[in-house]
């Protein structure tokens, strides 16, 4: 069997084992402005991000958080998309050609495979709900995102749901952390980190 074929079929094996998480947590497109109203993630970053700088928000969604990213990056910089659904990363190209945002660059894939962004290349990665909607390979999106990070960059890891509505226990949280430098956070009840790589 081709590696491609594979990557297809652990592609499909994900989207069917999360696919629950998806329909009880996304919603449709119109309401993602309000199941995001008064949340802070975007607070916590905001003083780390610089014009044009590079950022990737994986699990990305409907795109809520992608344009503010846009915004922050401005022009000169620019944000990755990654999402495992069509549906929404079909979404955010629409909105963008709407926009003329020609500095977001989508991508309908796993975040355990983001080897479209080459290494050491991101300043910020936001993984905002993405870790604890991942049925499987986990390890694998936690490795790719050490991998795309600058010495100098930051993660923000977020737990939208904590098991049985998602994936990631307490111990895996911490085992999680211990890979990274802990900036801020970390607490499982809090459900949030920001990391570094040094």
């Amino acid at each position: 069997m081709s590696k491609q074929k594979i990557q297809d079929l652990t592609r499909d094996s994900e989207a069917k084992r999360t696919d629950h998480w998806w329909q009880s947590k996304r919603g449709p497109a119109f309401i993602d402005p309000f199941i995001h109203f008064d949340e802070k993630s975007i607070e916590i970053v905001k003083p780390l991000i610089n014009r044009g700088q590079i950022v990737v928000d994986l699990g990305c969604g409907w795109g809520y958080y992608a344009f503010k990213l846009a915004d922050l990056v401005g022009p000169y910089g620019k944000v990755y998309c990654v999402d495992l659904s069509e549906k929404c990363t079909q979404k955010i190209i629409s909105r963008i050609q709407k926009r003329k945002f020609d500095h977001i660059e989508v991508h309908n894939s796993t975040a355990a495979d983001i080897n479209f962004i080459p290494d050491s290349l991101v300043d910020l990665v936001f993984a905002n709900g993405l870790l604890c909607s991942m049925a499987i390979e986990r390890d694998l999106a936690v490795s790719e995102i050490k991998r795309v990070l600058k010495a100098t960059g930051y993660a923000y890891l977020s737990l939208g749901a904590v098991p049985p509505m998602g994936y990631v226990d307490e111990e895996e949280w911490h085992g999680i952390l211990q890979g990274f430098n802990l900036v801020e956070g970390g607490n499982f009840k809090e459900k949030w980190a920001l990391v570094s790589l040094s």
